[in-house]
């Protein structure tokens, strides 16, 4: 819902333009980003009483999300627009618009789109340290983990396991709206030439059938490697 007053003039968000994340996404998305923790008091009020029985954590997450599509949205002149979640959390974004939000430990963003151009958009970041080598065998497939095989340096294996698993997130992220569909780790299979870089592509091959059907090459995704983390976006054209 539109709200006449928002809580504190927009001047006061600190989110702010995400070229590198946006350069991930094909023409038209605008991406916005957020470094630490979000400043309190920054919701709407719908917004704040939709998490108002959450974790402090769920909160501060929550609002960091919502001021990084705050600030997308108003490249396109959306303003005072309370982001709600929907019953399975998903945001209700407005009419017309699509977007995906992703936050990890110190980090925040989000992407908007025009939904006559785009379905779906899907966006994960990703502490590259908390890809640890203990998850690999629960969220890597074999031909992934061969593929990790491949690179000489442990912090490049590393770097390479976080790319995937926020690409998994990403395309997970995209398809959710579309599909109400659950995925396992095991149901995609995450491939890339460039895992060695500081920034590519990669492609999504489903190892099951999915209720999202891509007819032709596999879906293309591209990543960034920024400096603790890693950032993956996929986004299905309209």
């Amino acid at each position: 819902m539109f709200e006449t007053v928002a809580p504190a003039p927009p001047a006061l968000n600190p989110a702010a333009a995400a070229a590198g994340l946006e350069a991930l996404f094909p023409a038209g998305v605008v991406a916005a980003e957020l470094h630490g923790a979000a400043p309190a008091g920054l919701l709407t009020e719908s917004e704040a009483r939709a998490v108002s029985h959450c974790a402090p954590k769920r909160i501060g997450d929550f609002t960091a999300g919502r001021l990084c599509a705050r600030r997308a949205l108003a490249a396109f002149g959306v303003q005072d627009f309370s982001l709600l979640p929907a019953h399975d959390r998903q945001p209700r974004w407005p009419q017309g618009y699509v977007g995906s939000i992703t936050h990890t430990e110190g980090y925040s963003a989000a992407v908007v789109g025009r939904g006559a151009q785009y379905l779906s958009l899907g966006v994960d970041a990703e502490a590259i340290a908390s890809v640890h080598a203990e998850l690999w065998p629960r969220i890597l497939g074999e031909a992934e983990r061969r593929q990790l095989t491949q690179l000489q340096a442990p912090e490049a294996r590393l770097r390479a396991a976080a790319i995937i698993f926020a690409a998994k997130e990403a395309f997970y992220k995209c398809q959710f709206p579309l599909t109400s569909e659950w995925l396992e780790f095991e149901d995609l299979h995450i491939g890339s030439d460039d895992f060695g870089r500081e920034q590519g592509q990669f492609s999504v091959r489903p190892c099951r059938p999915l209720k999202l059907q891509q007819a032709g090459a596999p879906l293309q995704g591209r990543f960034r490697v920024h400096a603790p983390y890693v950032s993956c976006g996929v986004a299905l054209p309209a």
